[in-house]
């Protein structure tokens, strides 16, 4: 079985279909890229498997826990949904940095909210029951995360004396500081200007490498083709063509995927 599943995921707003039945899976490690246009279900999609919204269909399952299924019927408790929540993190298109807070403050305020949420129930954080001993990890923790993204050196700035770039790294830290089964990104690059796309794209790409599994909807047609082990063209709120970057992106079969890599082309060419 593999390690993301997902089946069947539909979401309606009122009368409007907007994820008509999606399924994939993923293994562990793996890159998933979604493209396509807007309004094709792409962001929403994210959004329910990181319970921001709630799927009217389908199930989802991260290793062998079950975190969404429509069948069981019963609608979850804010506090089940934070905590299936910690199963897939999310970085959003605009960054969502709290701006009273430093770029350190930024990556461990949630971590340290659960573990003393969690020490207090006697539960444990990541293995440890000690609050201070909890606290200490987590501040190491971000430091490498901080030094892993290259902003180390500005961990004491605020969020409004960082470029928009390094605005998104921090917020990639902050995400992994909770340490997700699961990585989204939602067009982490669409706020950048394109000068600073190279440097949140090249953070991604270094996290292929340390075995991070992640689901990226990106316009960027050309890292999807690089760094994507898997790649899904959704249209109309489906999933129109998938498979390989060599399948969909060099060799697609079905015409609307054609015609949108040639309208990206034809940008890219002018």
């Amino acid at each position: 079985m593999s390690f993301l599943n997902v089946e069947d995921i539909k979401k309606s707003f009122g009368k409007t279909a907007v994820l008509k039945g999606i399924s994939f899976s993923l293994e562990k490690g793996e890159v998933l890229a979604i493209i396509g246009s807007s309004g094709s279900g792409k962001t929403t999609l994210l959004r329910c498997l990181n319970f921001l919204e709630e799927a009217d269909g389908g199930r989802i399952t991260v290793g062998d826990d079950v975190i969404f299924d429509s069948s069981e019927g019963s609608r979850k408790s804010e506090k089940e949904i934070r905590e299936k929540r910690l199963h897939l993190g999310m970085v959003f298109q605009s960054f969502n940095l709290f701006p009273q807070y430093t770029v350190f403050e930024n990556v461990v305020l949630a971590p340290k909210i659960l573990a003393k949420e969690r020490i207090f129930k006697k539960e444990d954080y990541q293995g440890i029951t000690n609050y201070r001993e909890a606290v200490k990890m987590i501040n190491d923790t971000a430091n490498s995360l901080l030094e892993k993204v290259g902003l180390s050196h500005k961990k004491d700035e605020y969020p409004c004396n960082l470029s928009g770039g390094q605005q998104q790294r921090v917020a990639i830290a902050r995400a992994l500081a909770l340490n997700p089964a699961v990585l989204c990104f939602d067009e982490p690059t669409s706020a950048l200007d394109p000068e600073l796309t190279g440097e949140v794209l090249n953070v991604i790409k270094g996290l292929k490498s340390s075995d991070s599994t992640m689901i990226v909807v990106t316009h960027e047609i050309e890292f999807a083709r690089d760094v994507a082990d898997k790649i899904i063209f959704m249209a109309d709120g489906l999933i129109v063509e998938q498979g390989t970057p060599q399948q969909v992106i060099d060799n697609p079969e079905n015409p609307r995927t054609q015609a949108f890599l040639s309208r990206f082309t034809q940008l890219q060419g002018n």
